[in-house]
């Protein structure tokens, strides 16, 4: 298959990231952009094998260009009346999102020191409430970007007894430029953590790398409250 009807199914020209203007190089071409669609697919059979049919209140954080919630997979068998909120920072995704999607924003930066409270303002006002509120939380390719632990140990109140996390991540595999001092080092690392805030973990798995660019393998882990 030629190149650009790759790109063109693919659609990997995204508003405000323009592929000619793309100051990554061969970590954010369109090659590294398709890569970022399909390994983001990954955690799809795991979202159908654990997501509850019947609950109705999704977050996904950091959903870029490529949101999964809205995937025809996933709306086949979640609930038809599901409510979705994208937590995101960069306006040119947010005004897409809104375009394409029934959904609800929360305009953060989880790197920010106001993260925290900021969060907890957001949600009273738009839902008059932030614990115990969301089903189901997708934290996917992202943490490489983030202060993950900040982000998990904030999130922790928001989500439902019995609800779920579902995260995807390789260690050290996305834009090196824009990684966070404050990542994690390695799949060990992150489930020390997400023990140690109080989570239970309902499933764990690597993957054996997709791709040569990837260098470590991929960790899926699903979290419960």
């Amino acid at each position: 298959m030629r190149k650009d009807s790759i790109e063109k199914i693919y659609d990997i020209e995204w508003p405000g990231w323009s592929l000619d203007n793309n100051k990554f190089g061969k970590d954010f071409d369109a090659a590294a952009r398709i890569r970022m669609i399909e390994t983001g697919r990954k955690l799809l059979p795991y979202l159908l094998d654990h997501a509850n049919p019947t609950s109705k209140k999704y977050l996904e954080i950091g959903p870029f260009f490529t949101p999964i919630l809205f995937s025809d997979e996933l709306n086949d068998v979640l609930s038809k009346d599901k409510q979705v909120s994208f937590l995101e920072n960069d306006q040119n995704v947010i005004n897409w999102l809104t375009e394409n999607f029934d959904c609800n924003i929360l305009k953060l930066d989880i790197n920010a020191n106001t993260f925290p409270d900021e969060l907890k303002q957001k949600m009273v006002k738009q839902f008059g409430i932030h614990e115990n509120f969301y089903d189901a939380i997708t934290i996917s390719q992202i943490v490489n970007y983030v202060d993950y632990k900040l982000l998990l140990k904030n999130i922790f109140s928001c989500l439902k007894i019995g609800g779920k996390i579902f995260i995807n991540n390789v260690i050290d595999y996305g834009i090196p430029e824009l990684f966070s001092k404050k990542r994690p080092t390695s799949n060990q690392e992150i489930i020390n953590v997400t023990l140690s805030l109080g989570y239970k973990i309902e499933f764990q798995e690597e993957l054996p790398r997709t791709f040569g660019e990837e260098p470590h393998p991929r960790l899926i882990l699903i979290l419960s409250k």
